[in-house]
């Protein structure tokens, strides 16, 4: 372990960090709490739970502390998935624990799950114990890399217009998909989400990304232009045109996409240096978190959230949906209450075998199902044909499938595969475009489901593709050697 660490060290000091010392203490804490959570859950000791959630919230925010201030980078993939964390599963849990009542139709909701105070408390335990396993995952994993000078960010001529033609091909897919399913009518309405998908439209649907691969991969080209705001033009259209089909995370992926760009831009320009509060950090950061809450409130209200018969879109309205969403939009701890009423490892890891295996699981008899659809199943039941589920989330995933032990081990790899992907971009070997999709998709999963892995395989497979082309097919006129490495004009 401590050769791990000594080596952990000696990659942090040649990517231009400055760690004060080895994280002996933070590995300590983390599988301090981690035995603790672990004991408390087995045992259902509901008297250790205040002794696990001062020593496990105390590890995660060490954590974060730690891993931004050595590396450097606020949005480094542990930072980002603590970042979800909070939102998905601390901030509804302490809310609980406060004594808050949820309001209004998610109370309904959660009594229609039968789900108990006890059930939200346990759940909580198996969410700060999923955290704390991806922490021990990020700590002990120490991929053999050599750290590059500079990030890998520039690309050729040809990448442009094959981006162009990607973006194209892309929006035609995603017409034909909805065209199929539904009448122009439905934009104005916002119900596409209630609409019954026809067979044999999904493959357009899957073509579509390649609007989102796209767009990013254009935005990148535009940013080593020098034009901080055109840059994220092509990102913004890729929002616009998945805004119809009702699901804002599909959406705002290509923007947020495109704000990880910047970011890792400016950061290569100022050579990573020392994280600081600047007077415009703290216009800039309320300003993003305003922008985010409003998108998904204008989203909810789009395609017909509670909010459209009675606030509407307004700053009652807005009011009323956070009240609501720290429980069932933003906070997603209702999945891992209900999978602790049902009980773990119960579906004997089908949900990633149908997952993992696709797209063979498309042509072969392989075992999948559903988290999010069998927690609503078995607690609630459907009233009609049309099924629908909750985000399990991957530690839903883990622990409906393999159990509390499945939860340490899935978590654990999590947390070891994102170390590898961020050594890899901070070494310039994985390009910047390439690891910020391959984050954004991976931080779906961790909110979401493994059900997300079609997607983010088909991504990363559509972006590869495209700067294949665009470096060879498309590639009618070459760079010269001087402007690849030329300064990024206007982020110094």
């Amino acid at each position: 372990m401590a050769v791990l660490l000594q080596r952990d060290s000696e990659q942090h000091v040649a990517c231009g960090s400055d760690p004060e010392r080895p994280g002996y203490f933070l590995l300590w804490v983390t599988c301090t709490a981690f035995l603790v959570g672990v004991v408390a859950l087995s045992s259902k000791e509901a008297w250790l739970i205040p002794l696990f959630f001062v020593v496990g919230y105390g590890a995660l925010y060490f954590a974060f502390k730690k891993t931004a201030g050595v590396w450097r980078d606020l949005i480094n993939p542990l930072c980002l998935a603590l970042i979800l964390a909070s939102l998905r599963f601390f901030a509804p849990g302490l809310m609980l624990l406060s004594g808050a009542e949820p309001p209004g139709e998610v109370g309904s909701f959660f009594q229609l799950l039968q789900l108990s105070d006890n059930d939200w408390l346990w759940g909580h335990v198996l969410a700060v114990i999923g955290m704390l396993s991806m922490v021990f995952g990020w700590l002990i994993a120490q991929p053999r890399v050599t750290p590059g000078k500079a990030l890998n960010i520039y690309f050729s001529h040809g990448v442009k217009y094959a981006s162009i033609a990607a973006m194209l091909v892309g929006f035609m897919a995603l017409l034909a998909f909805f065209l199929m399913n539904a009448s122009l009518g439905t934009i104005l309405s916002g119900s596409f989400r209630s609409t019954t998908v026809q067979v044999g439209t999904g493959k357009y649907f899957f073509l579509s990304y390649l609007l989102i691969a796209g767009s990013v991969l254009l935005s990148c080209y535009l940013l080593t232009k020098g034009n901080r705001l055109f840059s994220l033009g092509p990102v913004g259209l890729s929002m616009l045109l998945y805004w119809p089909l009702g699901g804002r995370g599909r959406a705002v992926t290509a923007l947020i996409g495109g704000l990880m760009l910047l970011w890792y831009a400016s950061r290569e320009q100022s050579a990573w240096k020392k994280l600081s509060v600047r007077p415009a950090h703290l216009f800039t950061v309320p300003l993003i978190v305003l922008f985010v809450v409003l998108v998904f409130y204008v989203g909810s209200y789009y395609r017909g959230g509670p909010d459209r018969e009675s606030d509407g879109l307004s700053i009652a309205g807005l009011w009323s949906y956070l009240k609501s969403s720290i429980y069932v939009d933003l906070g997603q701890l209702h999945s891992l209450a209900g999978a602790i009423v049902i009980g773990p490892a119960v579906l004997g890891g089908q949900t990633f075998i149908g997952s993992l295996t696709w797209p063979l699981s498309e042509f072969l008899p392989l075992p999948g199902r559903s988290a999010g659809i069998y927690i609503v199943d078995t607690l609630a039941g459907f009233a009609d044909d049309h099924k629908w589920g909750v985000n399990a989330t991957l530690i839903g995933d883990a622990y409906l499938n393999f159990g509390l032990s499945g939860v340490v081990i899935v978590m654990g790899l999590y947390g070891a595969l994102l170390k590898t992907i961020y050594l890899k971009f901070r070494a310039g070997v994985l390009h910047t475009a390439i690891y910020t999709l391959a984050i954004l998709y991976a931080m779906q999963v961790l909110w979401g489901s493994i059900e997300v892995w079609p997607q983010a395989l088909t991504i990363l497979c559509f972006a590869i593709a495209v700067i294949v082309l665009g470096n060879t097919l498309f590639n009618v006129r070459a760079e010269s050697p001087r402007s690849r490495l030329a300064p990024i004009r206007g982020l110094q």
